[in-house]
């Protein structure tokens, strides 16, 4: 399994629109898994019809030890399934903090069982908590949205120190494919100038995503873009985003 964290310690970047359009265009490529590891739980009202107890959430896996496959919900979408985040993962941060596993409790429930995907997405929560660097522990690759802002470049140099900590220490095999900006509008000096003083950090990727109203119309309507408007142009950014990660992978 390819097991890719969607992570940046700001919010209101994109992060959770991205998962859910990687893991769902990934499905159609290859059977594809998607974990919700934010307590806003945003990804998982996409696809969650109904709310089910705590202990079937990615909870059971942090809190719990469940294996991950006791935790998997089907989704509307052939090829995408999920594990939906709860409000109770608020409780984790200090319990984790203090259990001499406590970074490693999602990759052990990834791990317990041989699970039928090809791609794992993980939405991150916007800080670098514990609940965060289980994720990084668990993961073979971090995509990071970005948006140009001066912000942005501060939460990058916290994230890119925390993934160099966790590759030392944890987790060798952990790369990190690039960043990718979102809400982006080429229009704006702003966008063309921070792109340089990001890439001193990581590689920008070539596809860009576009601020159109036309992600949020469709998560008012629970859908995706591609099942809102599949022609529109983030419905397409995010197709060629997809074949940039893939080539991202296969490169290694």
């Amino acid at each position: 399994m390819k097991v890719i964290c969607i992570s940046n310690s700001k919010g209101g970047v994109g992060k959770t629109t991205t998962a859910v359009h990687l893991a769902d265009s990934l499905a159609k490529d290859g059977r594809t898994l998607l974990i919700d590891i934010d307590v806003q739980a945003n990804a998982s009202s996409i696809f969650m019809e109904r709310e089910v107890p705590a202990e079937l959430t990615v909870y059971g896996a942090l809190r719990e030890k469940r294996p991950m496959g006791q935790l998997i919900h089907g989704t509307r979408n052939p090829g995408l399934d999920i594990v939906p985040a709860t409000i109770q993962l608020a409780e984790l941060e200090s319990l984790l903090s203090g259990a001499l596993d406590g970074f490693f409790r999602l990759s052990e429930s990834l791990r317990m069982q041989d699970l039928p995907y090809e791609f794992v997405i993980i939405d991150c929560p916007p800080n670098l908590g514990m609940v965060t660097v289980n994720a990084f522990v668990a993961a073979t690759h971090v995509l990071v949205p970005l948006q140009t802002a001066k912000f942005s470049l501060d939460g990058l140099a916290a994230l890119t120190s925390t993934i160099k900590t966790v590759q030392s220490r944890f987790n060798q095999g952990l790369k990190i494919l690039g960043g990718v900006l979102t809400m982006y509008n080429p229009r704006t000096a702003i966008a063309h100038a921070m792109i340089e003083p990001i890439q001193e950090y990581i590689r920008v990727f070539d596809s860009k995503i576009s601020r159109l109203v036309a992600v949020e119309e469709a998560f008012l309507m629970k859908q995706t873009v591609f099942e809102y408007e599949p022609k529109s142009r983030v419905a397409k950014e995010y197709l060629a985003l997809k074949k940039e990660v893939l080539r991202g992978i296969e490169k290694g």
